[in-house]
C-alpha cells in the first residue's frame, strides 16, 4: 500500500515529537535553496523562510507607520481649518480661507466653490452666482462626494482657462442639517490624485466641515 504526501503530513502533525527524537535524521536532510539552487539543510531553509516573513512583516509595519503619519497630518490640517472658519463670521472670510487652506495645506491649488438658495441668492458673492437647476438636482442626489476624470460640463466651466490641465477632480456636496448648500470642486493636473471609486472620508469630512461654517451665514 503506498503512502500519499497527506498521511506523512498528517502522521507528522499527530506527533511532533518525532522532530526532536529525529533532529539528527532533520539536520541531514537537505534541499534546494530558493534562489541559489544549491543544496542546503532542511534547518537553513526555515531560516531563509523566517527571514522571508519577517522582512515582510518589517515592510508592513512601515506601511501603517506611514499611513498613520498621515493620517496624522491630515487630522491636524482639518483642526486647523476647522479653527479658522469657526474664527470668521463673513462669507468672504470663509471663501478665502477654505480656498487658502485647500492650496497652502492640502495641496489643492484649484478648486472652486458655488452656493444656492435663498441665502446665498443675497449675498452678492461670486460663489453664489446661480448654477442650472439639472446641477443642483444632480448634487442633491449625490450620497458622497464623486470622484474621476471631469473636463466638461458646467463645473468644468467654473475653472476658466484652467480647465484643460485638470485630469481629476472630486465633487463634494455641501450639506448641514439636511440641506444641501452647495459644492465643493476641486480639480488636479495628476489623473491620480481622484481617481474614481477611492476613498472619500477625509473628503467627505472636509465638506461637513466646510458647510457648517457657511451654513452660519447662509442662515444669518
Amino acid at each position: 500500500m503506498s503512502v500519499t504526501r497527506e498521511a506523512v503530513l498528517e502522521y507528522l502533525k499527530a506527533h511532533p515529537e518525532i522532530f526532536e527524537e529525529q533532529a539528527e535524521f532533520f539536520n541531514q536532510v537537505e534541499i534546494a535553496h530558493p534562489y541559489s539552487g544549491r543544496t542546503i539543510s532542511l534547518a537553513e531553509r526555515q531560516m531563509i523562510n523566517l527571514r522571508e516573513k519577517n522582512r515582510l512583516l518589517e515592510h508592513r509595519l512601515g506601511e501603517l507607520l506611514g499611513v498613520g503619519e498621515t493620517n496624522d497630518a491630515l487630522g491636524a490640517r482639518m483642526h486647523q481649518l476647522t479653527i479658522a472658519l469657526v474664527c470668521a463670521n463673513r462669507l468672504d472670510q470663509m471663501v478665502g480661507i477654505v480656498l487658502k487652506s485647500l492650496a497652502e495645506d492640502f495641496g489643492v491649488p484649484q478648486a472652486r466653490l458655488r452656493l444656492w438658495g435663498e441665502g446665498a441668492a443675497n449675498l452678492g458673492h461670486d460663489v453664489c452666482t446661480p448654477v442650472s437647476a439639472e446641477l443642483v438636482k444632480e448634487v442633491s442626489a449625490m450620497h458622497h462626494p464623486v470622484t474621476g476624470s471631469v473636463r466638461t460640463g458646467e463645473v468644468a466651466a467654473w475653472f476658466g482657462g484652467e480647465s484643460e490641465s485638470i485630469a481629476s477632480m472630486a465633487l463634494v456636496p455641501l450639506r448641514f442639517d439636511g440641506h444641501t448648500l452647495g459644492l465643493l470642486a476641486m480639480g488636479s493636473d495628476d489623473a491620480e490624485r481622484f481617481v474614481a471609486g477611492m476613498g472619500t472620508l477625509y473628503i467627505e469630512r472636509l465638506g461637513d466641515v466646510i458647510a457648517a461654517a457657511l451654513a452660519r451665514v447662509l442662515r444669518a
